[in-house]
């Protein structure tokens, strides 16, 4: 029988931004699996660019979402600064470079409720459930501002069952061995892991990079699913 480390976390007015959305940044309803992953890693410490392998089920409820303004910068260091055009001017070592300033619209989720459950290498068990039950740093998902309130950690075993109900909205990848049937389920296209290029540059995996998954709605049944102690359906990926 599996375990897992099963974390419920709460988060309110917060963006997971879409990377197509430009004049409105529109979010995910939750996290994609690269942001979790994140943040895992940061809880624990690993330094930038070292990637520790392991699997996660994200799922969660909210109340909807609603639209706010911001102040928005935008500025280019091939553009000098012109009074009649920008209104910052950023003063480099040889020139001054024109910035605008305006504001534009994003997206936030309200109170998000969520359930991550993980599932690293045996050797790292013991060091994401620790650093999770009580982090050092602020954890964040989304916008660096959009701080996570994790409100319990602990060790839950999976068990196999031919049959179950969502309690939450979930994460399941297209063509997974769980078998939803025919559903009526947004799909997204859900980064995951990326690469370090020769140039130093970070770009997502070829292969495994990048997971289509449905949004599965609360409340659905799910065939060949791992279910928690609490009865929730469980999608590592």
């Amino acid at each position: 029988m599996e375990k897992a480390i099963r974390v419920e976390c709460f988060q309110n007015l917060v963006n997971y931004r879409k990377p197509s959305s430009f004049i409105i940044k529109e979010s995910f309803p939750l996290p994609p699996y690269s942001t979790v992953l994140g943040m895992i890693h940061r809880a624990c410490g690993y330094p930038n660019g070292e990637f520790h392998p392991m699997k996660v089920s994200i799922q969660g409820t909210n109340a909807g979402s609603v639209s706010e303004l911001y102040t928005r910068y935008s500025f280019s260091f091939d553009t000098p600064y012109d009074s009649v055009r920008h209104q910052i001017c950023i003063q480099g070592e040889n020139k001054s470079y024109g910035a605008f300033k305006g504001v534009a619209h994003v997206e936030l989720i309200c109170e998000n409720r969520m359930v991550f459950h993980i599932v690293p290498a045996e050797e790292d068990f013991e060091t994401v459930y620790r650093s999770l039950l009580n982090p050092s740093v602020y954890l964040a998902l989304g916008r660096h501002e959009d701080l996570l309130d994790i409100e319990k950690v602990e060790i839950v075993k999976l068990r196999r069952e031919a049959r179950a109900f969502t309690n939450n909205d979930i994460y399941i990848p297209v063509g997974a061995d769980e078998k939803v049937g025919r559903i009526s389920a947004t799909v997204y296209m859900l980064t995951r892991e990326y690469e370090i290029t020769k140039q130093g540059m970070r770009r997502w995996k070829a292969d495994g990079g990048k997971v289509k998954a449905y949004c599965f709605p609360k409340g659905q049944s799910v065939g060949n699913v791992l279910v928690d102690n609490h009865g929730d359906v469980v999608v590592l990926v």
